[in-house]
């Protein structure tokens, strides 16, 4: 079997695993997380993250708290006519009008990231593996994307971050795949790098 029909086939048994957990479970699992993910980034960090979508483990509470102690958080952008991947700063949770795929995007007046160094880059994804391999949506943007940002800055940590039930044996990959320095959850801390 070819890996893109692997990978497509781990995306579904992802997505049922995660549409048959407890919605009360899943909101747990997030804040855990957050609280998790808080204690481990150091304060006054610039940090790429992402908001949420609905099948992602809810990282909001992450993100109010490092707003509100001051950090610097940068939050993915669908840009231009080719809807490219790129981040830009949030100043707070509120002014984040839906996005292309309605995901709540910092407006186009707020401040690029471009190639500036950050901190830490939190990476989301559809499946982990214990060797930091990830499995993203298909689209290619997160791929895309941090392909370009690790040939500018090769030693920025990529903490991938998931549900445990997104946690997996193997995941398969591709040439284009970026592997994770650090895979966490809300059980477990996995350091590779």
């Amino acid at each position: 079997m070819h890996s893109s029909e692997e990978k497509m086939i781990l995306r579904q048994e992802i997505k049922k695993r995660i549409d048959d957990m407890d919605t009360e479970h899943r909101r747990a699992e997030g804040r855990t997380l957050s609280r998790v993910l808080l204690e481990r980034i150091p304060k006054g960090s610039t940090i790429c993250a992402y908001f949420p979508l609905k099948s992602e483990v809810d990282i909001q509470l992450l993100l109010k708290e490092l707003l509100d102690r001051g950090d610097t958080v940068f939050l993915p952008v669908f840009a231009g006519k080719d809807k490219k991947m790129i981040y830009r700063r949030a100043q707070n949770l509120h002014d984040l009008p839906p996005g292309e795929f309605t995901i709540p995007e910092p407006p186009e007046s707020a401040q690029e990231l471009g190639s500036e160094e950050v901190d830490i880059i939190l990476v989301p994804g559809r499946a982990f593996d214990r060797n930091g391999r990830r499995l993203g949506r298909g689209s290619g943007g997160y791929d895309t994307w941090l392909e370009w940002y690790k040939k500018h800055h090769p030693d920025t940590p990529l903490w991938g971050t998931c549900l445990q039930c997104q946690l997996v044996m193997n995941v398969p990959v591709e040439l284009h795949d970026v592997p994770m320095s650090t895979v966490i959850t809300a059980q477990e801390v996995i350091e590779l790098a």
